[in-house]
């Protein structure tokens, strides 16, 4: 069977090129296009521990505006729900079924009228048993909020206890404690379960105690996102962070202040930077074109190996023999004469102008 040397220009890999791609496209096709919901009433639980004022108060106001979900995003979701239904079931199986899954709530429930100036709402992944398992004074709390969250495989060493994940560099991670957090207070329970999950580990089931510290610096937070809302106002935007402003569904419409962590630069400054990109630049090329003309041993380019004369450009070889052991070199000097030694020819070309 004759094997095609250009892959780019073989019917049978174009065809299958179309076919994966025929694939994929109707794949895409059954996730649903993510709409903006109407975020105006209420502070998301899922949300408010996000460290820019000026996004939640956007959330608010501008709902309608919110960028929508890319495809590679709206795939991460829907893994993620499946994940959080895979663990239901996992701890359903043992003994533990979750309650209440995805129960709304917001504060302008009658149960909750005490925290309606707050404007939360969230929807909790349920509810589990405690089984008796608490102590004495907690006797009476027969159930605990349940929060399950997919992560990535990089930030799983980092997220080992709820004091790793409250301190946590990345945002979506570290704003997921207020969250359970806020479950505990519309629950009126002193602690919940968070279940880490990534791919390829064990889930991580993580312990959490109520936090008060937490709950007052969120509600002062919140407060004043509420105050800005119903003046149709909004805060300055925080001092330019290029991951947190990166990610920001709101960057079509916000002006962060991106000189704030800048310094200032002189003329003489520019021209040394100007000349670093120009070098910089030329290098690649004068990579890509060394790599074709000369190349290495492995992917020899053109000339290499080759004697010849352009003008006053020449191209020139040196050959000298190399003795190569089949050894390890520590152990060379003591079973030298039990080896064989093979010459290898090595080659080095270069190309130069001829001096005069």
């Amino acid at each position: 069977m004759k094997i095609e040397t250009d892959l780019a220009e073989s019917p049978l890999y174009l065809a299958l090129n179309n076919l994966a791609l025929e694939i994929t496209s109707k794949l895409d096709a059954e996730r649903r296009p993510w709409e903006p919901r109407n975020h105006m009433a209420h502070n998301w639980a899922s949300e408010y521990h996000h460290p820019c004022k000026k996004y939640l108060v956007h959330c608010r106001l501008d709902w309608k505006d919110r960028h929508g979900i890319d495809i590679d995003g709206r795939w991460r979701v829907e893994e993620g729900i499946d994940k959080e239904w895979m663990v239901k079931k996992w701890l359903g199986n043992v003994g533990f079924e979750i309650t209440q899954s995805q129960a709304y709530w917001n504060t302008d429930d009658a149960e909750l009228r005490k925290y309606k100036a707050l404007k939360i709402s969230g929807k909790i992944d349920g509810m589990v048993a405690t089984n008796g398992k608490l102590p004495g004074a907690f006797q009476s709390v027969r159930e605990i909020p349940v929060e399950v969250k997919s992560t990535s495989p990089h930030f799983w060493d980092s997220t080992k206890t709820i004091e790793d994940i409250k301190k946590h560099s990345k945002f979506w991670i570290s704003k997921i404690p207020s969250q359970l957090n806020t479950y505990l207070v519309f629950t009126h329970t002193p602690g919940g379960l968070l279940i880490m999950c990534t791919f390829g580990k064990r889930p991580r089931i993580i312990p959490m105690l109520f936090d008060a510290d937490l709950w007052e610096r969120d509600c002062i937070f919140v407060k004043s996102v509420n105050s800005y809302v119903r003046k149709k106002k909004y805060p300055p935007p925080m001092p330019f962070d290029p991951t947190i402003c990166g990610m920001c569904d709101f960057d079509h419409i916000c002006s962060p202040l991106k000189t704030t962590r800048l310094i200032e630069l002189s003329a003489i400054d520019e021209i040394e930077l100007e000349l670093y990109l120009e070098l910089k630049e030329g290098k690649k090329a004068f990579d890509d074109i060394h790599a074709r003309l000369l190349g290495t041993k492995d992917k020899p380019g053109k000339y290499r190996g080759k004697e010849a004369m352009a003008g006053n450009i020449e191209i020139e070889t040196t050959r000298f023999p190399k003795k190569k052991y089949e050894i390890p070199k520590e152990i060379l000097a003591v079973l030298q004469k039990k080896y064989q030694v093979k010459d290898e020819e090595m080659v080095k070309t270069v190309i130069q102008r001829i001096k005069k």
